[in-house]
C-alpha cells in the first residue's frame, strides 16, 4: 500500500478497521504489510507527530486482527515531515534504517530493499548500497528465479503510467542491470484498474495506486451529480496484495473502498469517505503474473511479457444493438445515455460529440471517463445535453476507447428534446 495520508483518529479509525478487514479476508495472517510513504499529511508545516497517529491505527488493528506476526515495513514519502519524524512515530522495526531512510529486510528467505526516493538521485551512499546488495542476492545461487522486492515512495523514470510523475532517473538505470528486481511505488496516486501501471523493460516496475484517493491522466470529465465536470480524483482506495510462489510472483489489484460518489460534495473536497464500502474487497483488474524466467539477465528480460512491444491491441466494442438512448436526466433535463462497451482489459473512456443537428453547432465534445474506478462499474452513463431546446434535433457520435488509445467503431444516435 501507499500514501495513506492519516491526519486525525476521527477521519481514519473507521476507515482503517474497514481496510484491515479486507485485508484479513484475503491474508488472515500476511507475512509483511508494505506501506510505501506518504503516511501523513505534512507540507513543511509541522504535522510530524502525526505519524504517532499511523501508528496506533495500525498497531490496533494488527492486534485486533491476531497479525501478531505480520512485519510492517514503511518508506518515506514526500509528505512524511522527516526521517527523524518516521524513527520517532513508530516501532524501530517498522522503520530500521542507519541514517538515510534506506534499509534492508528479509521475510522468508525474501529479500526487501526500501529505499528514499526523496535523495535517491544525490545520495551516493544510497546508489552504492543498493548496487551492492542487488547483485550479493543476484549472484547466490540459492536465489535463482526468485524476485527482489525494492520499495521506494516515488516511480521512476520511463516506467509505470507512461512515466507520469516519475523521478529519480539514476534508480531506473541503477536498476537495469538486475531483471530480478520488482519495484513498487507510489507518490502518484495514479489508479491500479489501467494496466499501464505495471510496466517491464529492464525490470518490472509496479505502481500501488493510493489508500487515500486515486488519480487517473488529466484531460477528461466525469459525470457528476452537478453534471460533467473537470475531474481527475476519485474517493477510491487500492491497494495490492501480493504473492511470492517457487516459479512465480502474483500481484492481485484490489480496492479497499470504490463506492461510487464525487471527490467533491456541495463543492467541498471528500476524500475521506466513512464505511460501510460495499465495494471494499472487489477487484480493480485482473491479477498480474510475473515470472523470472531464464538463467541469464537477458533472457529472463526476453520472457517479460508486460513491455511496450506487447500493449493490448484489442479495442472495446458496444454489445448491444442501440447503445446510445435519449433519456431525462434526474433533474429533468436531457441526456444521452451510453450503454457500457466492454473490453479485454478496462474501457478507459468515451469521446463524446454531440452536435445541434440544424446548425452543426457543437453542444458536447468532451472525452468523458467511463467510472472504471468504481466497483461495480455502472452499466450506463448519462452525458447530460446542456441547453437542449425543446423540440431541438441532435446528433450524438461516441467511441469507446481503452488506456492503451484503442478505440472501437463509433455509435451514433439522431434525437430530439
Amino acid at each position: 500500500m501507499s500514501d495513506v495520508h492519516v491526519g486525525s483518529h476521527a477521519s481514519a479509525d473507521k476507515k482503517y478497521e474497514s481496510f484491515f478487514d479486507t485485508i484479513g479476508s484475503i491474508f488472515p495472517q500476511p507475512d509483511a504489510i508494505l506501506s510505501n510513504g506518504d503516511m501523513i499529511n505534512d507540507n513543511g508545516d509541522g504535522k510530524g507527530p502525526d505519524h504517532r497517529i499511523v501508528s496506533e491505527i495500525f498497531q490496533a488493528n494488527l492486534a485486533r486482527k491476531g497479525m501478531t506476526d505480520t512485519r510492517l515495513l514503511i518508506s518515506n514519502g514526500n509528505h512524511d515531515a522527516s526521517l527523524a519524524a518516521i524513527r520517532s512515530g513508530y516501532p524501530r522495526a517498522w522503520f530500521p534504517d542507519s541514517g538515510g531512510g534506506y534499509y534492508e529486510s528479509e521475510v522468508k528467505g525474501l529479500h526487501i530493499l526500501t529505499v528514499n526516493t526523496e535523495t535517491y538521485d544525490s545520495d551516493t551512499a544510497q546508489r552504492t548500497w543498493l548496487k551492492q546488495r542487488l547483485a550479493a542476492i543476484t549472484a547466490d545461487p540459492a536465489h535463482a528465479g526468485k524476485p527482489v522486492l525494492v520499495q521506494g515512495h516515488r516511480p521512476t523514470t520511463g516506467t509505470t503510467m507512461d512515466g507520469q510523475q516519475a523521478s529519480n532517473p539514476r534508480l531506473a538505470e541503477d536498476l537495469s542491470a538486475f531483471p530480478q528486481t520488482v519495484l513498487f511505488s507510489g507518490h502518484s496516486h495514479l489508479n491500479i484498474n489501467d494496466d499501464r501501471s505495471i510496466h517491464q523493460r529492464d525490470f518490472t516496475s509496479v505502481n500501488d495506486g493510493s489508500m487515500s484517493y486515486v488519480g487517473i491522466d488529466h484531460g477528461y470529465q466525469m459525470v457528476t451529480e452537478d453534471g460533467l465536470a473537470n475531474r481527475f480524483e476519485s474517493p477510491t482506495a487500492q491497494a495490492l496484495f501480493v504473492e511470492v510462489h517457487k516459479d512465480r510472483t502474483e500481484i492481485a489489484r484490489v480496492n479497499m473502498a470504490a463506492d461510487k460518489h464525487d471527490i467533491y460534495t456541495g463543492g467541498q473536497w471528500s476524500a475521506s469517505r466513512q464505511p460501510p464500502y460495499a465495494s471494499a474487497g472487489t477487484l480493480s483488474g485482473a491479477t498480474w503474473t510475473v515470472r523470472l524466467k531464464g538463467s541469464t539477465s537477458g533472457q529472463i528480460k526476453d520472457n517479460f511479457r508486460y513491455t511496450d512491444a506487447e500493449r493490448n491491441t484489442v479495442a472495446p466494442q458496444f454489445t448491444t444493438r442501440r447503445p446510445l438512448s435519449r433519456v431525462n436526466d434526474a433533474k429533468g433535463g436531457t441526456a444521452l445515455r451510453i450503454t457500457q462497451a466492454e473490453d479485454d482489459q478496462m474501457v478507459h473512456h468515451y469521446d463524446v460529440d454531440t452536435t445541434d443537428a440544424a446548425t452543426g453547432a457543437s453542444v458536447v465534445s468532451s472525452k468523458i471517463l467511463s467510472d472504471f474506478y468504481f466497483a461495480p462499474r455502472p452499466n450506463t452513463l448519462d452525458i447530460p445535453v446542456p441547453g437542449a431546446a425543446e423540440g431541438g434535433r441532435y446528433a450524438a457520435r461516441v467511441v469507446a476507447v481503452d488506456a492503451y488509445g484503442n478505440a472501437s467503431p463509433a455509435a451514433s444516435l439522431t434525437f430530439r428534446k
